[in-house]
């Protein structure tokens, strides 16, 4: 099944905290298949499943909707109706944990959130739950109590009255869209906007904000239209120029959904004096947005990089050695060690999660540009997200990435990616001094077969401070200094190793 479209007709009742309503799934087929099966959440009453029209059996167990087929065509559009209500689950800990968040703001009115990337879109909606279905677009039609405001994805299209002190509010987005990426926010919320240009293009810019924190919310645009420039010089121009670029405010931290990012972080900004939350969850915009994949497995393309683009960011803005400061700081100590960044194919988001998909990614990157160098890197990333790819709709896989820099660079560096993306651990550095009346003799080599990062050291002579790049393989490399100079390796503090000094 492939999934083409989606149009949600939901009624929100902030008061029975429920939902129902149907939700039209537009989809081909092209194979032969005795029953259709759609994702939805064990929970919730299913009260009727059609396709074009024809009532057809189904059953729900299990988290997914059974549904007969009556013999389908093969490559043409067919449309599946699902009736469905209940009480959605209740996130404990958004936006770390999937389901509703029925909150309400300091002047009494409802506030309700979503959040579904960890648990998946199926939690709250039927839907194809898997990475590499992403639908040409989607409608969304929520009905809410008056006077409360729907904000969602892509640009509104109506508000009508239903009757009784009930809105119905209807967004669409017509680009494509992940699942888990597909959101609504209910809210008492005042609309602040302004156009903003990004590489001197119009593009609106929207912050649905709750009175109480309306202070700060123009300051807060004027930032984004600064960030989202940064992020089109180095990786091109914003992905949804004919929608919006939203955010919206939310009873959780945040999330990057397309094109309506959710903020809740009350303005706060880093010791830098940037909006980390805003910056981070735009950047999705590019890398998980547009940039997607189609397996779980290679998730750290869209955390990795989206980190990595924060550090490029301070470089930028706050020079080198902040640059260098910050990877300390928030890379490697945060960096685990326990698990591969690109797991097995076909990973849930729980086995392809985790901080190393962040940091070590991040971190990755930042010793690949050591490797190639700043220019290469740069314009590989830019490359990357906007390549021909094997799959539609801009998916793409690590393997393509990894076949880019080897294409880009003119040689292969696969053992820098088997060593670093493949396996948890760390390299080995071994390291064995011998001193001879006036030299030291250092043997520097890689303990990991086929392991041959290049190693940068600093020692004093007597000429003063020498610097020297080595090039390591899993023999030892023998240097000589003097016997009372002191050996730094990787004084630039480039790359993720362990060292096992030798006596």
């Amino acid at each position: 099944m492939d999934v083409t479209h989606y149009n949600l007709k939901l009624k929100v009742d902030p008061y029975r905290q429920t939902i129902s309503g149907t939700v039209i799934i537009t989809f081909k087929l092209f194979n032969k298949t005795e029953e259709l099966e759609i994702d939805l959440k064990d929970g919730y009453t299913v009260s009727g499943a059609s396709v074009n029209g024809m009532n057809l059996a189904f059953d729900h167990e299990d988290n997914k909707i059974m549904i007969d087929n009556p013999g389908l065509e093969l490559f043409t559009p067919h449309y599946l109706e699902i009736k469905y209500g209940g009480k959605p689950p209740v996130a404990k800990r958004p936006p770390w944990d999937g389901g509703f968040i029925w909150e309400k703001s300091k002047d009494g009115h409802h506030w309700i959130g979503v959040s579904c990337q960890a648990n998946g879109a199926h939690i709250w909606y039927p839907c194809k739950e898997h990475p590499s279905d992403k639908p040409n677009g989607v409608d969304l039609s929520i009905t809410v109590p008056e006077p409360l405001m729907v904000v969602a994805n892509g640009l509104l299209q109506s508000v009508d009255s239903q009757g009784d002190k009930w809105t119905m509010w209807r967004w669409r987005t017509e680009y494509p869209i992940s699942t888990y990426n597909v959101n609504f926010t209910v809210g008492y919320f005042e609309t602040i906007e302004k156009t903003g240009y990004i590489l001197d293009e119009p593009l609106p810019l929207v912050f649905y904000v709750l009175p109480e924190a309306r202070d700060g919310a123009v300051a807060l645009l004027n930032d984004a239209e600064n960030y989202l420039n940064f992020y089109a010089r180095n990786f091109g121009q914003y992905p949804w120029m004919n929608e919006k670029f939203g955010l919206v405010h939310t009873p959780y931290l945040g999330m990057e959904h397309q094109t309506i990012n959710a903020y809740g972080n009350d303005y706060k900004k880093t010791i830098r004096g940037y909006d980390f939350l805003m910056f981070h969850e735009m950047g999705h915009e590019w890398w998980g947005n547009y940039l997607s994949v189609a397996d779980w497995s290679d998730f750290w393309i869209h955390e990795g990089f989206d980190t990595y683009a924060e550090a490029m960011f301070i470089e930028e803005n706050y020079g080198i050695e902040s640059l260098r400061n910050f990877i300390d700081e928030r890379y490697k100590k945060n960096i685990k060690n326990k698990s591969p960044v690109v797991p097995e194919r076909n990973s849930t988001t729980r086995l392809a999660s985790g901080n190393d998909v962040y940091y070590k990614g991040a971190h990755i990157l930042h010793m690949l540009r050591y490797l190639i160098g700043d220019k290469m890197l740069k314009e590989s990333l830019k490359e990357f997200i906007h390549m021909p790819k094997e799959l539609p709709h801009n998916q793409t896989s690590t393997k393509e990435f990894i076949s880019l820099i080897h294409e880009n660079i003119g040689t292969n560096i696969q053992w820098f990616f088997q060593q670093y993306l493949y396996g948890p651990e760390l390299p080995i550095l071994n390291i064995e001094t011998e001193v001879i009346r006036d030299k030291k003799f250092i043997d520097l080599w890689w303990e990991n077969e086929g392991f041959k990062m290049p190693l940068e050291i600093t020692f004093n002579s007597f000429d003063g401070k020498r610097e020297r790049r080595l090039d390591l393989t899993n023999s030892p490399n023998r240097i000589a200094i003097p016997a009372n100079s002191e050996l730094t390796l990787d004084p630039d503090r480039w790359l993720l190793y362990h060292q096992n000094i030798k006596n």
